[in-house]
């Protein structure tokens, strides 16, 4: 995001006329690097934020300014000592610096009227918020910089405030009038830079974003310098930064907010810029402030809520992956089990041959003959400290433990493999949410999915032997307390409600299929099983946890449109995007998806949700694309 001397000017200006004459009615700061001022104008309160965030800075009016600490910073009661009740006289920007002034008067200890100025630097991680006296000497400011930050120009209390080393450029009035004289406002010594550079070097306030904007609507090579270009290259040069100087200094630009494919806000400009996916228009420079920053504040919220349930899902999967590589261990400890057995049967059968402190024994293997009939030998290890005959006991003892640990870790092993799909699949919609009713659905099926089994109680009327098994406390006591604890659940559950279901996601094709998305594995299940018809179309990415895509049949029809099968199973492939990223390391990969009647799909019994079996199918190899716009979006 561009912030450069021109539109702070603009800033300026439009705050002037907002907030001149206005009195500071109360100041707050929500963080370390923001201020809010409610201002009491003629047009009623006003909210002025200044954030000097290093990727976020800004100042302008805002309808919905942050919430407040209970304990207001230091910072933020020396500038209600100094500015509370302070009218402010103007707002102003000195020569297109990326600075904003605020000059306010207010009457001190003594009750003389004093000046103060409450200067804001938009200068990226250099930004700060500067309160100064009106001997020219700094109060106090958001920031700090002392010597050992910078040997320039040191930020600090009861130090002179100094501007930022001045430039050698022309102001855009100055620009403006070689412009219009067909010659380019570019100082002598930059005429043999690329022409962006050179502009951006000569004239106050100009970014090197604008610069390369204004070049580009004259299909002028930027690496070309002002030597090698043409005169009508130079006519036309000048006429469009000409256009753009009066539009800035007779005030008739129009405020525009720019946005990436992705919908992410991009660049703020006064102008019409290209190359960018889309726009929209305000009033104000604050209004495309607010909106930017309120679409930051979203995706900042999302990607967070985002990374605490993934790390959440990742923590889990790797616990259940060490568990899944024991279980194998044990497998294949279970596997050697008739070894064992076999083991302690040869040592009893030669009990007598055995001599006792014997390392190992060579026995005669009779279950493996060589060709001439004869017994193989076989070598055993033994522990000296125990006779032939404990030799055999504790191979036995081994044989009924490997034995067991078989049984156990091929159910274990499946367990541990379903539940290793679920959360796969579980982190394939983490990372495929993109709104806030994406994650709340995620939130609940986690929530649900924690919840401990409900215990099987005893029908008994006595409730001193329904409390478990704790032994701590009386019987009574331990009834009163389980009692207590059950009632308080109750008043939770009567006063959160039954909460409505989130919507699921929902598209429509150009031939007009409706296609249903799940949110979360217990969406996947209800859209699955109880809202999709039989004669629906139910869609899967092969093989990979994925969500569940249900397209509506028309009455009559056997097959939905090729349209609206390639849609709906791009929208599998999209939300199923992470896990094919791992697979194929590719950002256009293609994959198989799967798709057959609703009526062919089976819940796997005592599966986690989402998790079916299917029959019937058809498959088609798609590439995975964004849906578009979710007409269920919140």
């Amino acid at each position: 995001m561009t912030i450069d001397g021109i539109l702070c000017s603009v800033i300026a200006y439009e705050l002037n006329l907002s907030l001149s004459g206005g009195r500071v009615d109360k100041v707050f700061q929500p963080s370390l690097d923001t201020i809010v001022l409610h201002i009491r104008t003629n047009a009623g309160v006003k909210h002025l934020i200044i954030s000097v965030n290093c990727g976020h800075a800004r100042i302008g009016l805002t309808d919905n300014p942050p919430e407040n600490p209970a304990m207001p910073p230091s910072f933020c009661m020396l500038l209600r000592k100094y500015i509370s009740g302070a009218r402010i006289e103007s707002v102003s920007n000195p020569g297109y610096e990326r600075i904003i002034e605020i000059s306010l008067s207010n009457t001190d200890e003594l009750k003389d009227r004093k000046t103060y100025t409450l200067t804001t630097e938009l200068m990226g991680r250099f930004s700060n918020i500067i309160l100064i006296n009106p001997g020219g000497k700094i109060i106090d400011s958001a920031i700090h910089v002392d010597s050992q930050m910078s040997r320039v120009r040191e930020v600090m209390p009861a130090r002179i405030y100094e501007y930022p080393p001045v430039q050698d450029k022309m102001t855009i009035d100055q620009a403006l009038d070689l412009s219009r004289d067909r010659l380019l406002p570019i100082s002598n010594e930059e005429v043999a830079r690329p022409i962006d550079k050179a502009l951006v070097n000569s004239i106050l306030g100009l970014s090197p974003m604008m610069a390369k904007q204004l070049i580009g609507q004259c299909d002028i090579d930027i690496r070309s310098n002002a030597k090698l270009l043409t005169d009508d290259n130079i006519s036309n040069l000048c006429k469009v930064l000409s256009d753009y100087f009066k539009t800035i200094i007779n005030k008739e630009y129009k405020p525009r907010l720019y946005f990436r494919d992705d919908k992410t806000p991009a660049e703020i400009a006064l102008v019409p810029l290209s190359g960018f996916a889309s726009y929209k228009e305000y009033r104000s420079v604050s209004e495309v402030f607010d909106a930017c920053y309120d679409s930051y504040t979203v995706s900042k919220s999302l990607n967070d809520s985002k990374k605490a349930l993934l790390s959440n899902v990742d923590s889990a999967l790797s616990r259940l992956s060490k568990k899944y590589e024991a279980h194998k261990q044990d497998l294949e400890e279970g596997k050697r089990s008739e070894k064992y057995r076999m083991y302690g049967d040869l040592i009893l059968t030669s009990v007598h041959s055995i001599e006792q402190g014997a390392k190992s024994a060579v026995l005669p293997d009779y279950t493996d003959l060589d060709a001439d009939g004869n017994p193989k030998q076989i070598e055993i290890s033994l522990n000296p400290a125990l006779s032939a005959t404990d030799n055999a006991n504790d191979y036995y003892k081994r044989y009924r433990k490997a034995k067991r640990k078989l049984q156990l870790s091929e159910d274990y092993i499946k367990d541990d493999e379903e539940s290793i799909q679920y959360l796969r699949s579980l982190r394939a919609a983490i990372l495929a949410a993109d709104t806030d009713a994406d994650i709340k659905a995620l939130k609940e099926e986690i929530r649900q999915d924690s919840k401990p089994e409900k215990k099987e109680t005893t029908s008994s009327g006595d409730p001193n032997r329904m409390v478990g098994k704790a032994k701590s406390g009386k019987a009574s006591s331990r009834a009163l307390r389980q009692a207590a604890q059950l009632a308080a659940a109750r008043n939770n559950r009567k006063k959160q409600g039954k909460s409505e279901p989130l919507p699921f996601r929902r598209y429509m094709t150009d031939d007009g299929y409706e296609i249903l998305c799940g949110r979360n594995n217990i969406q996947n299940d209800r859209l699955t099983f109880s809202v999709a018809s039989p004669d629906d179309y139910w869609f899967h990415v092969k093989g990979i946890p994925g969500t569940h895509v249900i397209v509506k049949s028309h009455p009559g029809e056997e097959f939905p449109s090729d349209a609206a099968v390639t849609k709906a199973a791009s929208i599998a492939a999209y939300f199923s995007k992470s896990i094919l990223l791992e697979q194929h390391q590719a950002s256009d990969m293609k994959c198989d998806v799967d798709y057959c009647k609703v009526s062919h799909i089976k819940k796997i019994p005592g599966a986690k949700p989402g998790m079916v079996i299917y029959e019937g199918y058809y498959s088609i190899t798609v590439t995975a694309e964004a849906p578009g716009e979710d007409l269920n979006a919140q």
